[in-house]
């Protein structure tokens, strides 16, 4: 049959020339047998390799040969001559099958063959075995040449192995890193494990899987998310501890490869899987990972995969470890997200009840009659959704009846929301009042919501409501008449339930006839008028304020005051207090701050002498006052006698005359002016020809308490 003489070296160049030619590990196995065949002129061949776990040799491809034969054939390492080749590594050449007692006959026609072994890192992985019909059909030349190729066709074949687990094991990684990337992207734990199972499904083209979770309600494990499976099937989903292969999994915390779910009798195929696979199920493993947590075993993780001779399933079984681990954290941050809330729910409510409990009426210190009228009138309208007007001088508590109201009314657990009408220039209220639409004006960069809104349900405070300006008191008015608020730049309105309690130390009954207030909005708001009494029209509750004062600021400094002497106790009680108590806490802090005795003395409070005795109210109106008389009253304030300045008062202030005598009448103004307009800064500034910024300096220099 042979026609040529055989040419080993250029046997060997022929065949490492096509095996260049792919990069296919089965198809090169194949072309290396059709090449062995054809250089040694025989009829037939088969390659084999190495199953080490049965102990067997697999036939990959042959040529010339009975398929169902070969399947049926599974020859043993070390049996026949095919078998003792791949236990020796050593090649056999057999020119007549019938003397060689260790031949298995596998073909009736067979009369030669000749056997290599695949040998990689002196490790035999297969066999290639060539076949004759003819007696002698081989050489010893042929022998070597087809030795060196099975040893070529094994190194290249495992080089190409490597290769593929390699790719395997970047595709891993990559969908690793894309499951990280989902877990990261939301706390939502269904979103979650629906997304792991898809980016598993369509990165690694497995089967089918499913996370299936311990429910402890139920002492259940049910299955949570799945890939390839209707609600219907995912509902049966259910099984014990210890049922099934994903129930021992659970029970035993040891992850577990089966080689295939057709014949593996703990296979339950309780959903139905079995009809959902596109392959042979006798070619589909199932793989399965714990979910753990420290100690706890969480439920399991389990995908199917369409097993070949060259999937590399305990790769995919770590990959599955750590997707289980990734879970686990999820399910983790999880439950520490709910702690959390819970714990903020918790606390939240814990201080919504401390705010009612400081916001009882029992804590607005008082017990003048004007301050039980006014307590008997915040719990009549606390519960009402009425709107409120409170009234009285800066200082006097208005914000802390506000809360009073708000924290014992039926909207205590809805926001409340508080803004200074004259802290916010006059172009920005509106805004900050109703709320603005991207690109509404210069600087709205994006759409906000207003105090309003924010405030839906709830209470919204509007302190110095008498600095509003008009046009916004129209808009104002809408919101008390139609329960609706439209944002700047918007043409849509809003309903809005908000409860409105306004403050102001004006007289808006003087600003109305003015025509600077709305009279039908100070109605509105005028539904039920608290007015906040002054500090001097309840001199009986100045020592139980100063006690409060004491005890609140010496606890926060960490000082043992104990009291104040007799005299400071006169003087206090005899001073005026402009400010209210506002003043009056600033006072006894400032004092307890500055203290270095147990009780507080006269000199603790020298910055009250120039203010007591002042006759303000009853004093003529300064205005009218000429310069000499003027300067006669800060004469008095300093101690100097009324009337005529004897010689020696006059030496007394050589050098500071002027400055002295200036500035107490300055300081005499501007009181005479704040206590006028009810300390309204802006309309002080105004009646004295000042700006606001020049008064705001004069109150510091002066040491003016505000």
């Amino acid at each position: 049959m042979m026609t040529k003489k055989f040419n080993p070296i250029q046997s060997i160049h022929e065949v490492a020339t096509a095996m260049n030619s792919t990069q296919d590990p089965d198809g090169l196995l194949e072309l290396i047998l059709d090449r062995c065949i054809h250089i040694c002129g025989v009829e037939s061949g088969s390659l084999m390799l190495i199953d080490e776990k049965l102990g067997v040799l697999d036939v990959v491809t042959s040529r010339g040969m009975n398929q169902q034969i070969l399947r049926d054939t599974k020859l043993k390492i070390g049996q026949g001559i095919t078998g003792m080749a791949a236990s020796s590594g050593k090649p056999k050449l057999i020119n007549d099958v019938s003397k060689d007692p260790d031949y298995i006959q596998v073909k009736e026609e067979i009369k030669s063959e000749l056997v290599a072994p695949m040998i990689v890192d002196d490790a035999v992985i297969g066999i290639l075995s060539l076949d004759s019909n003819r007696l002698d059909a081989f050489t010893p030349e042929m022998l070597e040449t087809v030795s060196v190729l099975a040893n070529q066709a094994g190194q290249i074949f495992k080089n190409l192995q490597t290769i593929r687990n390699l790719e395997q094991k970047t595709k891993i990684q990559a969908t690793l890193i894309e499951i990280s990337k989902v877990v990261t992207s939301t706390l939502d734990l269904n979103e979650i494990f629906e997304s792991i199972m898809v980016t598993i499904e369509k990165s690694l083209r497995l089967e089918k899987g499913s996370i299936v979770l311990y429910q402890k309600e139920e002492a259940v494990l049910r299955i949570v998310a799945a890939s390839g499976l209707s609600p219907e099937e995912i509902e049966k989903g259910a099984y014990q501890p210890g049922e099934g292969i994903t129930g021992r999994v659970f029970e035993t915390g040891e992850a577990i490869i089966v080689e295939s779910v057709a014949t593996h009798p703990d296979f339950l195929n309780r959903v139905g899987y079995m009809s959902h696979f596109k392959h042979d199920p006798h070619s589909v493993s199932l793989l399965c990972a714990p979910i753990l947590s420290e100690q706890t075993i969480l439920g399991v993780v389990n995908v199917f995969i369409v097993q070949n001779k060259h999937t590399d399933l305990k790769s995919y079984l770590d990959f599955l470890q750590v997707v289980a681990s990734i879970i686990s954290q999820s399910i983790k941050i999880q439950t520490l997200v709910e702690d959390a809330k819970k714990e903020i729910s918790r606390e939240n409510i814990q201080l919504k009840r401390e705010l009612k409990n400081k916001y009882k009426f029992g804590t607005l210190i008082g017990k003048a009659t004007a301050m039980e009228k006014m307590f008997e009138k915040i719990q009549l309208v606390a519960d009402s959704r009425a709107s409120v007007l409170i009234t009285g001088e800066s200082g006097t508590g208005k914000e802390m009846i506000a809360n009073a109201i708000h924290y014992n009314s039926a909207r205590s657990e809805n926001p409340f929301v508080k803004i200074n009408c004259a802290a916010i220039p006059e172009n920005l209220l509106e805004s900050e009042l109703f709320g603005h639409k991207k690109g509404s004006f210069t600087g709205a960069v994006s759409d906000k919501k207003g105090k309003f809104e924010l405030a839906d349900t709830g209470t919204i405070f509007l302190d110095e409501i008498g600095e509003m300006d008009l046009n916004l008191q129209s808009k104002l008015l809408r919101v008390l008449q139609e329960r609706e608020i439209e944002a700047v730049g918007s043409t849509k309105a809003k309903k809005v339930d908000v409860r409105i309690i306004a403050a102001t130390n004006a007289e808006l009954e003087q600003l109305v006839a003015e025509k600077k207030f709305r009279a039908d909005l100070f109605y509105r708001l005028n539904v039920v008028k608290i007015n906040t009494p002054a500090l001097r029209e309840r001199s009986e509750d100045i020592p139980l304020l100063i006690n409060h004062f004491l005890d609140k600021y010496a606890k926060e400094n960490n000082k043992n005051i104990k009291g104040v002497t007799r005299e400071a106790s006169r003087l206090l009680l005899k001073y005026r207090w402009p400010g209210n108590v506002r003043e009056l806490e600033n006072v006894i802090e400032r004092a307890v701050v500055l203290a270095q005795d147990e009780l507080l003395t006269e000199d603790d409070f020298s910055d009250l002498v120039i203010g007591v005795d002042t006759n303000i109210e009853t004093s003529p109106d300064v205005s009218n006052v000429t310069t000499s008389e003027a300067s006669l009253a800060g004469a008095e304030a300093l101690d100097l006698s009324s009337g005529k300045l004897t010689p020696h008062q006059l030496d007394n202030l050589d050098g500071q005359a002027m400055e002295i005598i200036v500035n107490e009448v300055e300081a005499r103004l501007i009181q005479y002016a704040m206590k006028k307009f009810r300390y309204t800064k802006t309309r002080v500034a105004k009646y004295l020809g000042i700006n606001r910024n020049t008064l705001d300096k004069k109150i510091k220099e002066l040491n003016i308490e505000y």
